[in-house]
């Protein structure tokens, strides 16, 4: 149900903002990646696209809007949404909308959404042992007219917390093999009832999130989001 965004980590590398901003694939106009989700089993159970386009950059930051479509195990696409990537100070900032689940979308893709909280920030200079920023989501969900109200019982939100950077590990996956930096988070989720997880995140300074793993609380294995093509 989730496909956790970010991750990754060197001892003691530093990127300057020209680094984080240039070297990405997001902020080069154009540039799309696949994610291939697998359940516990290795069996596909989805995949997303997100293309990147409408690049700005002002001064010491820069920005992109990214086009996520959703598709089902067949291919057949489910929802699609949009959301924000920012690089400024040498620091990218995510946007949490991009961790709703696709059966979220696809559930409320007719209705008007307001979306809250706090930005998925992973620095360009990243320390083994250190801990990161927390993020959260909070989104509240209303049928379109003027007058509408919450629906009770179809809001949504995302806490990701604990984050520390953990390694620095070579990962393959059908897209290529690429230097990870490795990032363990934990992650609750809540709709009608509190889902707990903990995720491990491996992120490359130059194609963005290259792996994901899913664990329940008691540490059982989930499942896995890979890197499976890119444009660049």
């Amino acid at each position: 149900m989730l496909t956790s965004v970010v991750a990754g980590i060197f001892l003691l590398y530093a990127f300057t903002f020209r680094d984080v901003c240039d070297s990405l694939l997001y902020f080069k106009e154009g540039a799309s990646t696949t994610m291939t989700s697998y359940n516990e089993d290795g069996e596909v159970t989805g995949s997303t696209k997100t293309v990147y386009s409408d690049v700005s950059r002002t001064g010491a930051e820069a920005s992109v809007s990214a086009a996520q479509e959703n598709f089902d195990k067949k291919g057949k696409k489910v929802s699609g949404t949009e959301f924000v990537i920012r690089c400024a100070g040498g620091t990218l900032f995510f946007d949490m909308k991009m961790m709703v689940p696709s059966q979220q979308q696809e559930a409320y893709q007719d209705m008007e959404m307001t979306v809250e909280g706090a930005d998925m920030e992973t620095p360009g200079n990243l320390v083994v042992g250190s801990t990161l920023q927390d993020a959260n989501l909070k989104m509240s969900v209303v049928p379109k007219g003027a007058n509408s109200m919450p629906i009770p019982g179809m809001s949504f939100a995302i806490k990701i917390t604990n984050r520390k950077v953990e390694a620095k590990e070579t990962v393959t996956t059908a897209a290529g093999t690429f230097e990870c930096y490795k990032i363990t988070e934990d992650v609750e989720m809540t709709t009608m009832f509190v889902i707990k997880m903990k995720s491990v995140n491996w992120f490359n300074f130059d194609v963005g999130s290259v792996k994901t793993e899913s664990y329940k609380e008691n540490g059982k294995y989930m499942g896995k989001t890979e890197l499976t093509a890119m444009n660049m």
